[in-house]
């Protein structure tokens, strides 16, 4: 017994039946998205969209140089940041005027489910429902439905505002412009004013440390020229460009440590920051300028040394610009994204590592500092005190120029605008509703009706599992397949009661590939008799229109070709075929030989030499399972075995009609034919299961009607070998058929 294990799916396959599935998918789009097109045209209400747009300049984009400092610019992704911030909706909430507050109230375009889930809840047990204030709701509907920004990748940034009303939609855009604009205003004076105090105090503590080194320098020379050896002088030299370098050190590590401070929030002590940080800044923002001042008398403005020095000159005064921390009254900074903390956790690793490397080079400078140091101990201290004492002076003075230039600029910045936001243009009075709602909801109907069509589709398809290959119905059944039978197009029914058989004489040439997969089936067949001697072969299905008679027709002709006796059997009494192909009466027949006496000979008719047809006859005023009884299967048997060599019987479905059962009990062997995709799996096995209990001897079955797709894929090569395709000429059809049977044979038995 063969035990039935679960299917493979194949997906692939499942696909192409759910694409042959196109009409229901068709009829479920349109039977969803039509209604859902109507409630957006008639049901949604009108909106109407106004655009405001702003530029926001990105200071990487601004040319490096003087230029740069006269123009100063906020982060683009920062103003954006702000643009999107509960705070800046809130203000324009602040700012708004009356009507457009009372329609966010009123008519709002956002509900929080999960809000009424909640308060649902709460009200069930007895608890309060969650109630938010007229502002909250008003900030809450502008965040979430009423306005949105569209960053361009020039640069511009559209705020979108969508309301009932087009003065309501022009207002929301034009007041997020506006509030952003005052807000931009404040945030770029206050940054500026206190840059500048803070300039202002170190303008003074350098003029005051200028002057103490100009009178040390004038107290320790008291008019003398000190100078060093020339072997002497070079040591110093090398000093000083050590302490220099020594001084650039740790001026970078103490500004890598103030940016560390400000990323973390704090230093790496917790408290203020020292003014000995201040004073590193200081001194490596001389000797940066002293550095510079040699390079230019050597080299022009292009060189990349020049420039490099340029560079690191601009970053210790951007440095010296920042300023003390804001103050606490000042506007909180926006909380960022995860992408944000991500790059900021980065900004701090990367500065402790370059912190750990700065603080190497230190202690190698300083060791090469001592070493030099002990060469100069024995040269007289007031000549090194002065050499000194002249380059702080230089650099001091270098300082000084540097910060009375910068002030002058963070004065005019002061008093400015914020040349990083700029407005491109104002929302302006819609004049036509927004289409966008109708054709979302529109577009969500399409999808969802495709997604429902293709679904409903794909479950059906799912849960029926149609056999379309040989192994499906070994997999099923544990049968093997005899052969299989391509799918032939015809112009007549092949179902219900006018259903006709297909003769594929009628068609095609005798070596083409249908004719050739009779043989083959035929060929499994005779093997059969190598163990069992099989002269009665029935062909069965598990539903009607599975093409049991064609396979009947077709392979009785090939039995005839190879020489055999064969004499087909119609018994399917309630809706007999095989005679409208051959276009033979249909009594009388197997109905009258088994009601009445009439003699076997009289009811067969000849198609040509070695085959006849026994017709199913008329089964008017009988029950066509009382006529099929096992007792008259019997006594037909021993009549109809004298005239033929092969019995070929044609029956009704197993799962439709129980009449053949007892024929099928008492045949030689009993064919499962299965239609390709088409019969279901759960069909076949039932089918087989009613043959097994009644103890037919089911041998194998036949694949009907494979797909072109199919056929070509497996065997494309197949007919070719003959020379003959499928597509065969009419007139070759035509020789075909003659040489089948006499036409007028054919007319005289008709009528």
């Amino acid at each position: 017994m063969h035990e039935e294990t679960a299917p493979d799916i194949s997906y692939l396959r499942l696909l192409r039946r759910i694409a042959d599935r196109w009409r229901l998918v068709a009829i479920v789009f349109v039977a969803f998205a039509l209604p859902v097109t109507a409630y957006a045209l008639v049901f949604i209400p009108k909106t109407y969209e106004a655009v405001a747009k702003i530029f926001l300049e990105d200071p990487r984009r601004v040319s490096a140089g003087l230029m740069r400092d006269w123009m100063p610019t906020s982060d683009a992704s920062f103003q954006l940041a702000i643009l999107k911030s509960r705070s800046l909706a809130e203000a324009v909430v602040e700012n708004l005027p009356r009507e457009t507050t009372e329609e966010l109230l009123a008519r709002g375009m956002h509900r929080d489910y999960l809000l009424d889930a909640r308060n649902l809840t709460r009200r069930i047990i007895g608890r309060e429902s969650i109630v938010y204030s007229p502002q909250q709701r008003a900030v809450t509907e502008l965040q979430t439905a009423r306005v949105t920004f569209n960053p361009l990748p020039s640069g511009e940034v559209e705020i979108r505002a969508i309301a009932y009303s087009p003065r309501v939609a022009m207002d929301l855009a034009n007041t997020y412009v506006d509030v952003l604009q005052t807000r931009s205003r404040s945030n770029i004076r206050d940054d500026a004013r206190a840059s500048r105090e803070f300039i202002e105090n170190l303008l003074n503590q350098t003029k005051a440390s200028l002057q103490e080194s100009e009178d040390k320098l004038a107290k320790v020379s008291r008019g003398r020229s000190l100078k060093l050896a020339d072997r002497s002088a070079v040591d110093a030299a090398q000093v000083s460009q050590l302490e220099n370098s020594l001084a650039e050190i740790q001026g970078t590590k103490e500004v890598a440590k103030v940016r560390l401070a400000n990323l973390k929030g704090k230093d790496a002590s917790g408290k203020p920051l020292p003014q000995a940080a201040q004073q590193q800044v200081l001194r490596r923002l001389g000797q940066l300028q002293e550095k510079l001042a040699v390079l230019q008398e050597k080299y022009t403005d292009g060189h990349p040394l020049v420039r490099a020095t340029q560079a690191e000159i601009k970053d210790t005064q951007a440095m010296l610009a920042a300023g003390p921390q804001p103050a606490p009254d000042r506007a909180p900074v926006p909380q960022f994204g995860a992408g944000n903390r991500a790059a900021a956790a980065k900004q701090i690793a990367d500065l402790e590592q370059e912190i750990s490397a700065l603080e190497t080079r230190e202690e190698i400078v300083k060791l090469r500092l001592a070493r030099l140091s002990q060469n100069l101990s024995n040269f007289g201290t007031e000549e090194m005190e002065a050499a000194k004492l002249r380059q702080t002076v230089e650099a001091q003075r270098n300082l000084y120029t540097t910060l009375s230039e910068k002030l002058g600029t963070l004065r005019i910045q002061e008093k400015g605008e914020d040349r990083g936001l700029r407005l491109i243009d104002l929302a302006a009075l819609p004049q036509r509703p927004s289409s966008v709602p109708a054709m979302k909801v529109m577009l969500l109907g399409m999808v969802g009706g495709l997604v429902l069509g293709i679904g409903l589709a794909g479950l059906i398809e799912y849960f029926n599992q149609a056999m379309e290959t040989e192994d499906d119905i070994t997999a099923a059944t544990g049968l093997p397949v005899l052969g299989w039978l391509p799918t032939i197009r015809s112009d007549r029914p092949d179902r219900g009661a006018e259903r006709e058989p297909l003769s594929f004489i009628d068609r095609f040439a005798p070596n083409t590939l249908p004719i050739e997969a009779c043989r083959s089936i035929r060929v499994s067949l005779l093997s059969l008799q190598r163990n069992q001697d099989v002269r009665t072969i029935m062909l069965t299905s598990a539903g009607p229109g599975e093409g049991k008679s064609t396979v009947v027709l077709n392979l009785s002709y090939v039995f005839a070709q190879a020489g055999r006796r064969i004499v087909m059997l119609d018994g399917d009494l309630r809706r007999p075929s095989l005679n409208r192909p051959l276009r033979l009466p249909v009594k009388p027949g197997l109905a009258e030989v088994l009601a009445s006496d009439l003699p076997l000979e009289a009811a067969l008719q000849p198609i040509k030499d070695g085959l006849q047809l026994l017709a199913a006859g008329s089964t008017v005023g009988a029950d066509p399972g009382v006529l099929l009884s096992a007792d008259n299967v019997g006594r037909l048997f021993d009549l109809v075995k004298g005239h033929a060599d092969v019995v070929v019987f044609d029956s009704a479905p197993v799962l439709a009609v129980a009449d053949n059962l007892a024929l099928a009990s008492m045949v030689d062997a009993v064919i499962l034919v299965v239609r390709a995709g088409v019969t279901q799996r759960h069909d076949v096995v039932r089918a087989k299961a009613m043959l097994d209990k009644v103890g037919a001897p089911v041998v194998g079955a036949v694949l009907n009607r494979v797909s072109p797709r199919e056929t070509r894929r497996y065997y494309r090569s197949y007919s070719g070998y003959y020379g003959i395709e499928e597509g065969t000429s009419s007139r070759r059809r035509l020789r075909s058929a003659t040489s089948w049977w006499p036409v007028g044979q054919r007319s005289e038995k008709a009528g």
